[in-house]
């Protein structure tokens, strides 16, 4: 079985998927990134709906019946500028030094993130992005600075609840390693692809112990008993 992980520009699962890798070598996970962008759409949901993965990395909103969802981390909010724009003279704003721009929208299409900050790069006007999109399309031609006072979007991670046994399984597996479960608290007998685990230095230590503490009770062997034979002597010429 493969576990189908699905996520939104901006996210870096890298690090989970190799940790998934380390432990859970034989059960393959397949990677499915979503191309379209536009803040609040729900496109995580509907490749959940689809089948297309078993799990999501997605930006809130989330709306939608049949999935759970966990917030993981918030994400600063930036503002995209031309690069000789006045504004990027300061090394923070906020809403009212942006007041007066006019401030563009990302379309709903996979081109739509980069489209728009093209846009900014050619002046016709502003770009409030998460700090992680604003990294990801950065052009040399535009620059970012923190917006101090704007709404931080959040990531997700959203699941179906309608996963058959296994593959829910394998989902919890996931998730406890994004949230931080170590290899030693994951619960992997519950993944039928697991390898089995080997036995552990205090494992053996304590079996020693137990073959030791037999061979004790075991009643000793008597020794058998020697006459003593005097040797002859010769007698002096």
């Amino acid at each position: 079985m493969t576990l189908r992980v699905a996520f939104v520009p901006g996210v870096t699962p890298a690090k989970w998927f190799r940790i998934w890798d380390e432990r859970f070598p034989r059960t393959p996970l397949e990677v499915v990134p979503l191309e379209t962008v536009a803040l609040g759409r729900t496109d995580a949901l509907e490749v959940l709906h689809q089948d297309a993965a078993d799990v999501a990395f997605a930006r809130f909103p989330i709306a939608g019946e049949g999935v759970n969802a966990i917030p993981l981390y918030s994400e600063v909010p930036v503002v995209v500028l031309p690069k000789d724009h006045d504004l990027t003279l300061q090394e923070e704003l906020a809403l009212d030094d942006v007041a007066g721009e006019r401030m563009l929208e990302i379309a709903e299409t996979p081109t739509g993130g980069p489209d728009a900050v093209e846009l900014v790069s050619a002046g016709v006007g502003a770009l409030v992005l998460p700090k992680s999109l604003a990294r990801l399309w950065s052009r040399r031609d535009v620059e970012s600075r923190p917006l101090t006072d704007g709404d931080e979007t959040r990531i997700a991670i959203v699941w179906r609840t309608d996963l058959d046994e296994e593959r829910a399984a394998l989902v919890e597996e996931f998730i406890g390693i994004v949230r931080g479960r170590t290899a030693n608290s994951s619960r992997a007998d519950t993944d039928p692809h697991a390898p089995k685990a080997k036995a552990t230095a205090a494992a053996k230590a304590k079996a020693r112990e137990a073959r030791e503490a037999a061979a004790k009770k075991q009643p000793a062997k008597k020794k058998k008993a020697t006459t003593f034979v005097p040797r002859r002597t010769r007698k002096p010429r």
